[in-house]
């Protein structure tokens, strides 16, 4: 697929999710009937995008809770831990005054997710705000190819067309093998039934070996969609006696790798490694 037939792709999935009708918004108040006017006296809208309703410190939109100090600076949970429950605008103890007249509008107020662009249409209560951009289906994955720049919804189609040297296949219930060269931090691994792209990590981040683990990067599973059985793994480093270095689990989906730390990983000794540099890792999915 070319680089303009692919953007074209794009941009008529966005926009075939956009077409659908969003859930039903709070009617204006000159034309609402009485049936309504309870409903509507208790939602307000916010611009996406807005930071009036976030956290002061971390810039995060607030959530549930948010606590203040004696001089009404307002803060979320995490950043009054961060900061030593000590107000970061006055220095002030902060973290056991609940902000309850915040939190009440907070919880009145509606706002889009910052996906709209890229297709989703829900319209989601603020204090969820960040939960579901964490998770939501719709949200642009990024090229993990050093170098490229690449942000979009087609994202296998991209790496299998503009990196197809660096990527390895792999498929729903079947084996597949692949070679991990020690010094690369991941290979990238496409599957071609269901569209997926996935990173065989090969962390550095253990002593004498490395550590081998895998995440997906998208499209995240959608719906009804049993996610143990969707993006479930088995992974086996060959050489070694049967079943000595190997793991199942869930890949978790993740959209940066900075800063992410596998729970799950298996490590391969600097000696299963050869003169060769590499090792070799049959993955199966599902």
């Amino acid at each position: 697929m070319t680089q303009t037939r692919r953007r074209a792709a794009e941009q008529g999935a966005v926009a075939a999710s956009a077409s659908t009708p969003p859930p039903k918004r709070p009617c204006a108040a000159e034309d609402c009937d009485e049936d309504d006017e309870e409903e509507t006296t208790r939602h307000f809208r916010i611009k996406p995008g807005s930071r009036s309703m976030n956290c002061p410190i971390c810039v995060l939109p607030f959530e549930a809770e948010v606590y203040m100090c004696n001089n009404g600076h307002a803060a979320c949970p995490r950043c009054c831990l961060s900061m030593s429950r000590k107000c970061g605008s006055c220095n002030e103890p902060i973290g056991d005054v609940r902000c309850r007249p915040l939190e009440n509008l907070l919880d009145e107020m509606d706002t889009d997710c910052k996906y709209k662009k890229y297709g989703c249409v829900e319209s989601i209560k603020y204090t969820q705000k960040r939960a579901h951009e964490a998770a939501c289906p719709r949200a642009p994955s990024g090229c993990p190819v050093d170098g490229c720049s690449y942000r979009g919804l087609l994202l296998y189609e991209h790496v299998v067309d503009d990196h197809a040297g660096a990527v390895a296949t792999v498929s729903y219930l079947r084996s597949a093998t692949v070679t991990v060269h020690k010094r690369a931090p991941f290979r990238v691994l496409a599957e071609p039934g269901r569209g997926r792209v996935f990173l065989l990590l090969n962390g550095g981040d253990v002593l004498g070996g490395r550590s081998l683990s895998l995440v997906c990067l998208g499209p995240r599973p959608e719906g009804n969609v049993d996610v143990a059985e969707s993006i479930g793994y088995k992974m086996e480093v060959r050489g070694g006696a049967p079943g000595e270095l190997m793991l199942k689990g869930t890949a978790p989906c993740v959209r940066r790798l900075e800063g992410f730390q596998p729970k799950k990983f298996i490590f391969v000794p600097d000696a299963d490694w050869g003169s060769s540099g590499t090792v070799s890792v049959s993955v199966r999915l599902g």
